[in-house]
C-alpha cells in the first residue's frame, strides 16, 4: 500500500518585503550594507550616473526590462532498480527588488540536507544553455552572488537577467502539520540583494534560481499497478501512473492556503515547464494536455555533468544518462494579456519484465499444472473405468460420454484454482 500525501505536487508562491520597509541604509533586507559608508555611496552613485551618460544608455536597457515570471521543473529519476527520483526547481523571477522570498511547498517532510543550490554551479554558458535551450552570454562576476546573463539571437543579447548564487543560510524550512494525518514541508528561499558595490550597469530586473531537492518519495506522483497473474507468466508488464500538479489548488489542504496570507502565486506567470526524466525502455502510452514530446539525451554531454554537479551519483560513468528519455510538457499564455495559472503533468507508463527467475518459475508452474492434470486424468480415468465396468455394461456411449465428463470436471477443477488465486491477489 503506498503511502498517502498531503497533495500530489508542488506549490512555488513569493513573498513580497514588508510594505513598512523603506529600504534604508540599515534594513532587514539589506543585511551587507550595515558597514557601508553613505559618503561612498553617493559617490559611487555619482560615478555610475556619469558612466551610464558616456555610454550612451546602452547598459540602461539592460536593467531596465523585466523578464516574465517561469517556472522550470525537472524531475529526474536516475539510477537503477530502486532509483531516488530529485526535483530541480527554477523559478524566473519577474522583479526580484520586491521579493523577499520564495516558498515552495512540498508534501512530505524533508531534511535541510537534501536542499542544493545550482546556480552557483552554473559556472559557463554551456551548462546554462543547456538549462535554457538557448545560446547565452555568460557574465560571472568573480565577486559578489549573482551572474549575469542574456539570450543571444542574431549576435544581439536579449532578455537579460541575474542568475543568483545562494548558500545554505539562504535555505530554510518549516513542518507544516496537516489534518489528514500527513505531514507537509515549506521551503523559504531568501533572495540576495545588491549592496551599493554593485554598479547600475551590472544590476537586473528580473533574476533566476536553481535549486535541487533530493530523496523525493515516488509514491508523491506515482501509482503502480501490475497485472494479478503476473505470478503464472514468464514476463509481467508493470503500468504506472504520473501525476504531478504544479501550483493546482484544488485538493491542497486548507492549512497551506490559509496559513501565511502575505503568500503570493507569480503575477506574471507566463511559462510553466515540467521535464520527466526517466529510463527509456518505458513506454509511455497516453498523456494529458500539455504535453509537447519526449526528447533523447544521448548527445547531450553536458547533462551527464549536469546530475552530478553535488555528486549524487558517485562513480557513475559519464554515459549513464544515455540510458533515459525526457518527456516535457509546457503550458504558456496563448495571449500577452493571460496569465499561467498552474500545470498538471498526467503521463500513462507501461514497462516489461522478465528474468531469469520469472522465467524459471514459470516452467516450474506448468510442471506442476502438467503433472497436477496428468495425475487427475488417471484418478478420474481409475474412477470412470470401476464405474463403467461394474455399474455399466462397458459401451461405447458410455465411454465417449465418460471421457467427455472427465474433460468438463478437469476444466472446471482448473477455473476454480484461477479464481481463489485472483481472490487472493485482490
Amino acid at each position: 500500500m503506498q503511502k498517502k500525501h498531503s497533495f500530489p505536487g508542488i506549490l512555488v508562491r513569493y513573498k513580497s518585503l514588508l510594505e513598512d520597509c523603506s529600504h534604508s541604509k540599515n534594513c532587514n533586507c539589506f543585511p551587507e550594507q550595515s558597514n557601508e559608508n553613505e559618503m561612498d555611496s553617493l559617490n559611487e552613485s555619482i560615478l555610475e550616473d556619469n558612466d551610464d551618460k558616456k555610454n550612451k544608455n546602452a547598459n540602461l536597457k539592460n536593467h531596465e526590462k523585466h523578464l516574465d515570471d517561469e517556472l522550470h521543473v525537472n524531475l529526474w529519476e536516475i539510477g537503477e532498480d530502486n532509483p531516488s527520483p530529485f526535483l530541480d526547481i527554477g523559478v524566473m523571477i519577474h522583479d526580484h527588488k520586491n521579493v523577499d522570498e520564495v516558498v515552495v511547498d512540498l508534501p512530505w517532510e524533508l531534511d535541510k540536507k537534501d536542499i542544493n543550490d545550482l546556480g552557483s554551479k552554473l559556472s559557463s554558458e554551456k551548462s546554462v544553455a543547456a538549462i535554457f535551450n538557448e545560446v547565452v552570454h555568460y557574465d560571472g562576476l568573480a565577486e559578489g552572488n549573482f551572474a549575469n546573463i542574456s539570450f543571444r539571437r542574431n549576435g544581439v543579447d536579449e532578455k537579460p537577467f541575474c542568475l543568483f548564487r545562494l548558500n545554505s543560510q539562504s535555505f530554510r524550512i518549516e513542518y507544516i502539520p496537516i489534518s489528514n494525518d500527513t505531514s507537509s514541508t515549506r521551503v523559504l528561499i531568501k533572495l540576495p540583494k545588491y549592496t551599493n558595490r554593485t554598479t547600475l550597469a551590472d544590476r537586473r530586473k528580473s533574476a533566476y534560481i536553481r535549486f535541487r531537492i533530493k530523496g523525493i518519495p515516488p509514491s508523491v506522483y506515482t501509482t503502480n499497478f501490475s497485472y494479478k497473474d503476473e505470478a503464472l507468466i514468464s514476463s509481467s508488464i508493470h503500468t504506472r501512473i504520473i501525476d504531478f500538479r504544479i501550483n493546482v489548488m484544488r485538493g491542497v489542504p486548507e492549512e497551506l492556503m490559509h496559513s501565511n496570507d502575505d503568500l503570493i502565486f507569480p503575477a506574471k506567470l507566463k511559462r510553466i515547464h515540467c521535464f520527466l526524466t526517466t529510463i527509456r525502455n518505458e513506454e509511455c502510452i497516453s498523456v494529458s494536455k500539455y504535453y509537447n514530446g519526449y526528447r533523447s539525451l544521448v548527445d547531450e554531454e553536458i547533462w551527464n555533468e549536469y546530475i552530478k554537479l553535488d555528486n549524487l551519483l558517485p562513480g557513475k560513468k559519464t554515459d549513464t544518462i544515455n540510458s533515459y528519455l525526457g518527456y516535457q510538457w509546457t503550458i504558456k499564455n496563448e495571449k500577452e494579456s493571460e496569465i499561467v495559472k498552474d500545470l498538471i503533468v498526467l503521463g500513462r507508463f507501461s514497462k516489461k519484465k522478465s528474468n531469469s527467475g520469472s522465467i524459471l518459475r514459470f516452467i516450474l508452474v506448468v510442471v506442476l499444472l502438467g503433472a497436477l492434470g496428468s495425475g487427475l486424468w488417471e484418478s478420474m480415468g481409475s474412477l470412470a473405468s470401476w464405474f463403467n465396468n461394474d455399474l455399466l455394461k462397458n459401451t461405447e456411449e458410455h465411454t465417449n460420454f465418460i471421457n467427455l465428463s472427465k474433460i468438463i470436471l478437469l476444466s472446471l477443477i482448473v477455473s476454480c484454482i484461477v479464481i481463489i488465486y485472483r481472490r487472493k491477489a485482490d
